[in-house]
């Protein structure tokens, strides 16, 4: 659909060969406004674009392959950045291209700038934060929660997929003061493969995988503080789960509340009635159900005997939980329908 009358945005993705990279390409294959002029990849420069993703072929990506990173080649390809590279990885690129053109808006898939400060960053992750005068020019990409602050930024963060599904999760309840702060926040989340990045690993083979459930980082996840600075919650409890899919987060999140269910549920649908991309459900929500697509679908009720609000969401971890919801942000940055592109709905089976 590249090539429709409009406005045209030239779009630049720095490390465009993981699953994140694929799916903004294929997103973008659907946006009326968006050309990919540019894509790197380290490990396979050089290379035709639909050498490494075959799926592609017969698109109009036929003719591009991956180039080496050069800041200058970026600035002077695109309007937009899509730095899809790790944390830590990712901050020295923005800096050089914030530097490099005083135009381009960039949008960040890291953890490198999520965090209000870099002093929490660097607490976090543990590494030196090398571009820390940035911060005032970065914000968290949450568009529910963050939409009008979005518009105004040109480094954009794009949040981690487990905090997606438990911040829109948590939030409109948060929002009208029904979480007792008395009992800590409990969220159980699950997520496919995908989640952990297209690298080799061993624990992410086929064998390791298949035929298994596991939780991970039971002892701490960096995404809890994310979680919790962004809803300012005071005691949050996070378990992160490895399922054999390829895509898809559901979490269950548990918090003590004096709420009715009825009032449990106006909440969230006061709260979402404007969102394009969130559904409510009058049943718990399926990752299938939202597979490829940028909807958080959210289901609300209330254990009655201990005192507790319920509330399952589903999303895509690479749609909504990273591409997706990155191009949603592309939208807000260039004043574009935050839908634009992403009228995508998936099968039925």
């Amino acid at each position: 659909m590249q090539g429709t009358s409009g406005p045209s945005v030239k779009v630049a993705i720095i490390g465009a060969s993981g699953y994140t990279g694929a799916e903004l390409l294929r997103l973008l294959l659907f946006h009326p406004f968006a050309e990919v002029t540019l894509v790197t990849s380290r490990q396979h420069a050089g290379k035709r674009l639909t050498e490494v993703f075959p799926h592609l072929t017969g698109s109009p990506y036929e003719n591009i392959s991956f180039q080496t990173y050069s800041p200058e080649k970026v600035a002077a390809s695109a309007d937009v950045v899509f730095c899809c590279l790790p944390h830590r990885a990712s901050f020295p690129v923005v800096k050089e291209l914030f530097e490099t053109s005083s135009k381009i808006k960039i949008i960040d898939f890291s953890a490198d700038f999520r965090f209000s400060s870099p002093k929490t960053y660097e607490e976090v992750y543990g590494v030196e934060h090398g571009a820390k005068e940035l911060f005032e020019e970065a914000v968290y990409g949450l568009p529910e929660l963050f939409r009008e602050e979005i518009g105004g930024k040109r480094i954009v963060a794009n949040p981690g997929c487990y905090p997606t599904s438990i911040i829109l999760a948590l939030y409109p309840a948060k929002k009208v003061d029904l979480i007792e702060e008395d009992f800590p926040v409990i969220a159980d989340s699950k997520s496919g493969v995908t989640g952990a990045g297209r690298k080799s690993s061993v624990d992410f083979n086929f064998c390791e995988v298949n035929e298994g459930f596991k939780a991970y980082g039971v002892e701490g996840h960096r995404h809890a503080p994310e979680v919790a600075e962004k809803l300012n919650l005071t005691g949050f409890r996070f378990t992160p789960h490895l399922v054999p899919m390829n895509r898809g987060i559901l979490s269950t999140v548990y918090f003590k509340t004096k709420a009715s269910k009825k009032e449990l549920t106006e909440a969230y649908r006061e709260t979402y009635k404007d969102e394009p991309f969130i559904r409510l459900r009058t049943s718990p929500p399926n990752t299938k159900e939202v597979s490829g697509t940028n909807f958080c679908d959210i289901f609300v009720t209330k254990d009655e005997k201990n005192g507790l609000g319920v509330v399952i969401s589903a999303i895509d971890n690479i749609g909504k939980g990273a591409s997706g919801q990155a191009v949603q942000n592309m939208n807000i940055l260039l004043g574009l329908p935050e839908t634009t592109g992403l009228e995508i709905f998936p099968n039925w089976i």
